[in-house]
């Protein structure tokens, strides 16, 4: 198929060829029958030559990445033939928007004939899941008049997670600073955290002798209560505000789900309109669910919340949305009688009404959501 080089060259061929025959100028025809007849001999030329079979081989280092992070994709084509310049049209969707990156392969070695190879970086602005290939393998002439090939390859993802920041602590009674380790004690007991400096105050039946003896001043046991540790966020995915809020509602979902995955405090995911990941299955699993989140405005939210209330209950609920409903909230506020804290994150401009049995967090960005999440009561 011709080009848009091969296009103007054709167009500006068909206008000579009409002028000279008006104009009476044999040579103008010639000169126009000639455009026409390279395009023409082009197109004919890399259909006959063009790849049948190209092996494709993508190199992606990272299947994980973060927005503004570059990602060198590096790409080997074998069995593309050896007749005539070869190009690379890599398939490119995010977001729901297809594009292309077109590279010119380096020249292989003369003992490599037929193999090629190309690289690109690949620089994602926002969270979400990006499709690559499958790579198109064109001929091209040596004018590049006309180019032909088919796809080759399979199709590689790369998930894009959102930015998340440490929280300076969780509704859970737990700071999240990095030696809370809860060790596998039971849910409502005390768990031994770390020995400290004695303070005017403190129970001398938890003074540590023996490390005492060894340091020459008192040292203390110090204990973390692992009471309702358990932490359960529910994302509202049907984002009536669009994807972009729904990236900030996932930021704010990232940031809660990344601070209890460095406390090892387990801590659930579940999207309105679904999908969920359990509190172990890890944090790349989680953040892996919040890239893929797409806006569901079809997501049952009440029914997502019938579902924790018929789960085992305990720990605190997080609810994370961009604009609930004053009933999405009094909905919300009725599984108090399972789960002892319930706090909604809303990230959006518009504030809610505060309901009983519900602590609001507020914020008008992803980027002020951390500061007004580590004001609130739980933290001071």
């Amino acid at each position: 198929m011709p080009t848009a080089r091969g296009l103007l060259v054709a167009g500006g061929g068909l206008v000579l060829c009409v002028a000279g025959a008006l104009l009476g100028y044999r040579g103008v025809l010639l000169l126009g029958a000639l455009a026409l007849l390279a395009v023409a001999g082009a197109s004919l030329s890399v259909l006959a030559g063009r790849p049948t079979r190209a092996e494709v081989r993508r190199g992606v280092p990272l299947t994980r990445t973060a927005p503004g992070r570059a990602v060198t994709v590096r790409l080997t084509v074998a069995g593309a033939g050896r007749a005539g310049p070869v190009r690379l049209r890599e398939r490119v969707a995010a977001a729901g928007e297809e594009g292309g990156i077109t590279l010119a392969p380096a020249a292989p070695a003369p003992s490599e004939a037929g193999r090629w190879e190309a690289a690109y970086r690949l620089e994602p602005s926002r969270r979400g899941v990006v499709e690559l290939g499958p790579l198109r393998v064109e001929r091209t002439d040596v004018l590049g008049l006309a180019a032909a090939g088919r796809p080759s390859g399979t199709v590689d993802r790369v998930l894009v997670h959102p930015r998340w920041r440490r929280l300076r602590a969780l509704p859970t009674g737990q700071a999240s600073t990095p030696d809370s380790v809860r060790g596998g004690s039971r849910p409502g007991g005390l768990a031994f955290r770390s020995l400290r400096d004695y303070v005017p105050g403190d129970d001398v039946r938890r003074v540590h002798w023996r490390s005492t003896a060894r340091s020459g001043r008192l040292l203390v046991r110090e204990y973390s209560d692992t009471s309702d540790t358990r932490l359960t966020v529910l994302l509202d995915d049907r984002a009536a505000g669009g994807r972009e809020r729904l990236d900030a509602t996932a930021e704010a979902a990232a940031c809660v789900v990344a601070t209890a995955a460095l406390s090892r405090l387990p801590c659930d995911l579940v999207l309105a309109s679904g999908p969920g990941v359990d509190g172990h299955a890890g944090l790349p699993a989680a953040l892996d669910l919040l890239a893929a989140a797409v806006p569901a405005p079809d997501a049952d939210l009440a029914a997502a919340l019938r579902t924790l209330r018929a789960g085992t209950g305990g720990g605190a609920v997080v609810l994370v949305s961009d604009a609930p409903h004053e009933s999405d909230l009094r909905e919300f506020a009725t599984l108090r009688d399972r789960f002892p804290r319930l706090v909604a994150a809303v990230v959006g401009p518009s504030r809610p009404d505060e309901v009983a049995g519900v602590t609001l967090v507020a914020a008008r960005d992803a980027a002020e959501f951390g500061e007004v999440w580590d004001g609130a009561p739980w933290t001071r």
